[in-house]
């Protein structure tokens, strides 16, 4: 079942991560991890099948919840798109347990690691029922990674 109090980010994407993080940053006092790239970065979507995508990613740090901004290719990473981009991620054990659990209660995989028949991979996005909310179930397993990159 998902654990809530297991949330360490709300995301957003954006068309350019270096104006968001300035613009974002002077507004709400945020400081940022620096900036890592992705490339390439399977990635799995229904419409595009297993393809992959380049990613560039930061988070806020100094707080118990961190900003995340992503700048992406392909229309997963648009920040046009509907749902809106923004997402909670949480930590969870057992990312294929967790996403069929959703899955069989009406959430929609948008994107993933890897194909849902083959795990969803390290990370997965998945929509509610009601749409307007993505969940991105990441897998603990990249905590410590993470982590380091936060510290700096």
């Amino acid at each position: 079942m998902i654990n809530l109090s297991r949330i360490y980010h709300t995301g957003m994407a954006v068309a350019d991560i270096d104006a968001a993080c300035a613009s974002v940053g002077a507004s709400l006092g945020l400081r940022w991890a620096p900036i890592r790239e992705f490339d390439p970065l399977p990635f799995w979507t229904p419409e595009e099948g297993s393809h992959e995508v380049r990613v560039r990613a930061t988070y806020s740090v100094g707080s118990p919840v961190a900003m995340e901004i992503v700048q992406g290719t392909g229309g997963f990473y648009d920040p046009r798109r509907a749902p809106d981009a923004r997402h909670i991620g949480l930590w969870v054990d057992d990312l294929r347990a967790e996403a069929d659990a959703l899955v069989a209660q009406g959430w929609t995989v948008r994107a993933a690691n890897a194909a849902p028949q083959d795990g969803y991979g390290m990370i997965a996005y998945l929509e509610a029922p009601m749409g307007g909310m993505l969940i991105e179930l990441v897998l603990m397993d990249l905590k410590p990674a993470i982590d380091e990159w936060m510290a700096g």
